[in-house]
């Protein structure tokens, strides 16, 4: 996916976020009990009933739908009211919510989600006077503590007072963890207003104190690079940028794009497109923060202020994706046109929700279709290849990695997984040779990849072989992950099979304490237990495989004529 602009502190926005979700769903001074409501009141509470049952279930669709019943029968329920307009705006259903908004604003003063709403809805049809006064109604606490400076800076500058929107930025600044989204919407602010040069001048500076600059700052930039005619300027900005973004291929289509003399799409041209990206900035931050009906409720805020831009529509099908709302998130998905810097992320994100709910064979079928209609790209051809390997079709899986090889001229070092998975599947399908090659040419990619050095030497100490390089390449990958049970238990393995069962005992206990749930992990240990004399508890860790009901036969097999038999004594070199 693209990366949006980083996070702001998560400790502040650990606070913004339980904050909102507390306002979003509402307080106990507004609770409404079903059982408590009057007798005339038995379709109110059933309908509701309802809706906190759909709700539970992530069926916010259904939930909006059965909040409405209930508030036809109870209309002056002040939580009704304003359960039915969260819901309504998070569903995305925002036209015509103005009465709605008004009721919960009089039943309940101070609510953050009617002010955002009825404030928003004053600055599209450009009255700032009266959406900032809305605004400033409200307490600078809670949600409204981040949304209310960051939105009433773009209202002053819609009000045409530059200075005083940029001091305002300023101050958001000195909030701690904040100086990136103030610094940027500066940036923004300042070409909204005409004055581009200072524009350029302040997302420069950002960019110089990042080291990896996200792609939205750099689309940012040389948007306003070529908005001043400097086309070779935000040439240079895509080209150096290329090899620093999550997917260059957005980069690419804007380096194409230049090349055929097209204007880049404006990031924000008034005080609504500036206002948009507020509230997308904060979206993603409380997304961040797993504040996910929260996100969602600004995201779709930014999508109603500019509807047309694909980046607002694709973070409400990635909010839909985190409440496992598949089909919502497919159909949300849809609406970015292929064609869009976007389309990409779009296509590969309905596969993704394809597989996830348990429809592998569409989802191979998508990735399939997209590798068809983009000859360039290798992606797609990676997830059928991962999917399939995830059906245990070792054979397909490696074929299909071979097409996606096939698409990559010149690998470079983020290119180890491709080998990596491609050589996981060779080695699932017995063909260790193959297996054995694709690992070496992921470390030559990736000399100290932990996973690779980790895959590479358990395989070399499962067949008795390498042994010393093989634990050398595990002591690298310790040294970066010293918590990851599975490299403990390749150590602990190692040492078995040198015969050095007593450290191999300690090694194994500590994986063991990371990974207490591995079949192969309790098997180590009570190999291990055994060598050391340690009889009882060995057949404990064999006796705990089994009640782990591992997938492995030949596992299940073997437990079972030591749990027989014991091992014998040529254990110590191939147990």
């Amino acid at each position: 996916m693209t990366r949006p602009l980083p996070p702001y502190r998560p400790g502040r926005l650990a606070r913004l976020g339980r904050l909102a979700c507390a306002l979003l769903v509402g307080g106990t001074a507004l609770a409404w009990h079903p059982a408590a409501a009057r007798s005339d009141h038995t379709a109110a509470s059933g309908s509701y009933l309802a809706g906190q049952h759909a709700y539970r279930e992530a069926d916010l669709s259904a939930a909006a739908d059965y909040m409405i019943e209930a508030l036809a029968a109870d209309p002056d329920n002040p939580t009704l009211l304003r359960r039915v307009l969260v819901l309504q705006i998070a569903e995305g259903r925002l036209d015509s919510l103005g009465s709605l908004a008004r009721r919960v604003a009089d039943l309940a003063p101070g609510d953050p989600v009617a002010a955002l709403y009825l404030s928003l809805e004053m600055a599209r049809q450009s009255d700032f006077d009266g959406a900032a006064a809305q605004l400033l109604e409200q307490p600078p606490q809670g949600l409204m503590r981040l949304t209310r400076p960051l939105l009433l800076a773009w209202l002053l500058q819609g009000k045409g007072d530059t200075d005083a929107a940029l001091k305002l930025l300023g101050e958001i600044r000195q909030e701690k963890g904040l100086s990136l989204l103030a610094n940027f919407h500066s940036g923004l602010l300042l070409m909204v207003a005409g004055r581009p040069e200072e524009a350029a001048a302040a997302l420069e500076g950002l960019m110089g104190s990042l080291d990896t600059p996200p792609l939205r700052l750099v689309m940012t930039l040389g948007w306003i690079y070529e908005s001043q005619g400097k086309a070779d300027k935000a040439r240079a900005l895509y080209d150096s940028a290329r090899g620093d973004q999550s997917d260059g291929r957005i980069i690419d289509l804007w380096i194409d794009r230049l090349d055929r003399g097209q204007a880049p799409p404006p990031v924000a041209t008034d005080v609504r497109n500036g206002l948009a990206e507020a509230l997308y900035d904060i979206a993603t931050g409380l997304r961040n923060d797993r504040a996910i009906e929260a996100a969602l409720i600004h995201a779709q805020l930014a999508r109603h202020l500019d509807p047309g831009h694909a980046s607002k529509i694709l973070l409400i099908g990635d909010l839909l994706q985190d409440q496992r709302r598949w089909e919502d998130a497919i159909a949300t998905f849809k609406d970015i046109p292929e064609n869009s810097p976007y389309g990409w992320n779009a296509a590969m994100a309905i596969g993704e929700s394809l597989n996830a709910m348990k429809r592998r064979d569409e989802a191979i079928a998508h990735f399939r279709a997209m590798s068809e209609r983009h000859q360039g790209r290798h992606e797609a051809l990676v997830r059928v290849g991962d999917l399939l390997r995830g059906a245990e079709k070792y054979p397909e899986a490696a074929a299909a990695y071979d097409a996606a090889m096939a698409r990559i001229d010149d690998p470079e070092g983020a290119n180890w997984t491709l080998y990596y998975v491609r050589g996981i599947a060779h080695e699932r399908a017995k063909q260790w040779d193959k297996a054995e090659q694709d690992f070496q040419k992921a470390l030559a990619l990736q000399p100290e990849q932990p996973l690779v050095l980790n895959y590479l030497a358990y395989s070399w100490t499962d067949q008795g072989i390498k042994l010393d390089e093989a634990h050398e390449m595990i002591e690298r990958a310790m040294a970066q992950r010293p918590t990851d049970g599975y490299i403990v238990d390749s150590l602990g393995w190692i040492l078995y099979r040198k015969g050095r069962f007593e450290d191999a005992v300690r090694q194994l206990e500590r994986a063991i304490e990371l990974q207490p749930n591995d079949p192969v992990v309790n098997d180590h240990l009570g190999d291990a237990y055994w060598q050391v004399g340690r009889r009882l508890e060995a057949r404990f860790q064999w006796q705990r495989v089994l009640t782990l009901k591992p997938e492995d036969q030949s596992l299940i097999e073997a437990v079972g004529k030591k749990l027989e038999n014991g091992l014998p004594d040529s254990a110590k070199r191939g147990g």
